[in-house]
């Protein structure tokens, strides 16, 4: 009776999903008319539409392809059921990953883990967005890598993912750290699949034009501080900073900004703050120690996961559905003594409330809109990579292998 009634939650969340889809054009549509534009000779990339339309390199288009011979409708509805696989296959593996290397492990760590990301699964299915793809590649590598074994597939996934998007290049540095040169190699060869596939199948003059458009839409106006805007929905810390030192609403004609700098000042501050983090997280890499155990390694896979979404791009809400594995390690690590005290485990509920804040399904519209205005959902990635950079340091001292046997 369970099943049916889950199955049939799925099939009606799923009609909605797709009506919606049909009648507002995002996400997933973008994709498809981006699939049948580059099939019939044309680009998908404009660059004066700034972050609106197609978005992605060439090769996710091409990877969709196969959906755009179908109509619209029925295109949205094979991605839906897609979606729906890769979020429950992502969750299944992340739990399996942290769940093997915790002794005593209980269901409801991974209930109170996941039940504030669950708008962030919920936006993704509605928009049919490319995130939950994306989760999978992020999980299924980082699977292969704690396996034990130096492989080259985890690293291939993760490369793939970084030609995705950009920013999953951060999760190859605490691998290349350990001198694992298999999924490092394997990274390089999956970025290299995402950067030449249009090149071998659209043809090379093609396949690098389209790729100059690509950088010329969004990675010069990221370079520049220009790609992120005020509203909202873009959760990433350059974006938060943005609401607070430029003038300009964060949503409706809302201000929440507490100075006013020029363009010039804020992409100085925003570069510094996301250079900031990253040494911040390179400095727990490289010196916090203990780097021959899986415990650590888990740990600072879980840290890069959050830094994608902290140190460069821009970062829509939905994209922090990218937190699942993180908060899965922080939970486990942090609800049972003696590793989790009393100062971590009030981080991680203030983080998981401040992650509901920002879901107007939970909270309501109005609440959620000044929470997303704050900035609740940044601050709540900071406050879960802090726990794990804490977490971090205890797991690397000598008598963490006894401490963690005791928990």
């Amino acid at each position: 009776m369970l099943t049916i009634a889950v199955l049939a939650a799925i099939l009606g969340i799923g009609v909605a999903c797709v009506g919606k889809q049909l009648r507002t054009g995002s996400d997933f549509p973008i994709y498809h008319s981006a699939a049948r534009t580059l099939l019939a000779g044309g680009s998908p990339y404009d660059a004066a539409t700034g972050l609106h339309g197609y978005v992605y390199l060439p090769f996710f288009a091409l990877l969709l392809s196969p959906l755009s011979a179908l109509p619209l409708a029925a295109a949205a509805a094979v991605w839906y059921v897609a979606n729906v696989l890769f979020a429950l296959a992502s969750i299944r593996a992340a739990i399996r990953i942290v769940r093997d290397g915790v002794q005593g492990w209980r269901a409801w760590w991974a209930v109170a883990a996941l039940a504030p990301l669950l708008g962030f699964f919920h936006d993704n299915l509605v928009l049919g967005q490319a995130n939950l793809f994306l989760l999978g590649l992020v999980v299924w590598g980082a699977s292969g890598v704690l396996a034990g074994r130096d492989r080259v597939w985890p690293g291939v996934l993760l490369g793939i993912a970084a030609g995705l998007k950009m920013n999953c290049a951060l999760l190859i540095l605490p691998i290349l750290l350990r001198g694992r040169l298999r999924p490092t190699a394997g990274f390089v060869a999956g970025l290299a699949f995402a950067l030449l596939l249009p090149l071998l199948l659209l043809g090379p003059e093609r396949g690098i034009d389209l790729t100059r458009q690509w950088r010329a839409k969004v990675v010069v106006p990221a370079s520049e501080g220009t790609l992120q805007g005020s509203k909202i929905w873009d959760q990433s810390p350059a974006a938060a900073l943005r609401r607070l030192v430029v003038d300009a609403p964060a949503f409706g004609e809302t201000h929440v900004n507490v100075a006013t700098l020029s363009q010039v000042e804020f992409t100085r501050l925003s570069r510094a703050v996301g250079a900031g983090i990253l040494l911040t997280m390179l400095s727990v890499w490289l010196f916090s120690g203990g780097k021959e155990r899986r415990e650590t390694l888990l740990l600072d896979l879980g840290i890069a996961c959050c830094g994608m979404l902290q140190i460069v791009g821009f970062n829509l809400k939905a994209q922090f559905v990218l937190l699942t594995l993180p908060a899965l390690v922080a939970v486990s690590r942090a609800a049972p003594p003696p590793l989790g005290s009393k100062g971590v485990r009030a981080s991680l509920v203030a983080a998981g409330l401040l992650l509901v804040a920002g879901n107007p399904g939970l909270a309501g519209r109005a609440a959620s809109n000044i929470a997303l205005a704050y900035s609740s959902v940044t601050l709540a990635t900071f406050l879960l990579a802090g726990v794990l950079v804490r977490l971090r340091f205890i797991s690397s001292a000598p008598d963490a292998p006894a401490r963690q046997a005791g928990s």
